[in-house]
């Protein structure tokens, strides 16, 4: 009986759209380009800067823009975020960083609201 259940679940659950997913994918969408626009803002003259510059300067400026990053995670990130490809424009190469920036985040689950004590 249970083994049915178990199948009845799987299989609606196949079947259920997965609204949540476009949800969540619209907003991250919607955090890169605010959060690029942040960055772009916050930094002094971009352009000077080569890739690895650039992604301590995009990750400094989300860190002091954005209550979700921690300063454990600054550091982390500004070791282990990617160089954007050479042949990016400066705004296309902040993007690409702060894309990576939010991945790294999304993973850490520094998005989701923290938990309330007592609440499930």
């Amino acid at each position: 009986m249970e083994g049915l259940i178990l199948m009845d679940t799987t299989t609606t659950a196949q079947h259920t759209p997965a609204t949540s997913d476009v949800d969540a994918s619209i907003a991250a969408t919607r955090r890169v380009q605010h959060l690029t626009a942040v960055a772009r803002d916050a930094i002094d003259d971009p352009r000077t800067l080569d890739g690895d510059a650039l992604a301590k300067a995009v990750v400094r400026a989300l860190h002091d823009a954005h209550p979700h990053i921690r300063f454990e995670d600054a550091l982390e990130l500004a070791v282990i975020v990617e160089t954007p490809p050479a042949d990016s424009s400066t705004v296309e190469a902040i993007e690409y960083i702060v894309a990576d920036i939010c991945s790294h985040l999304d993973e850490w689950n520094r998005f989701e609201p923290p938990a309330i004590p007592g609440q499930a």
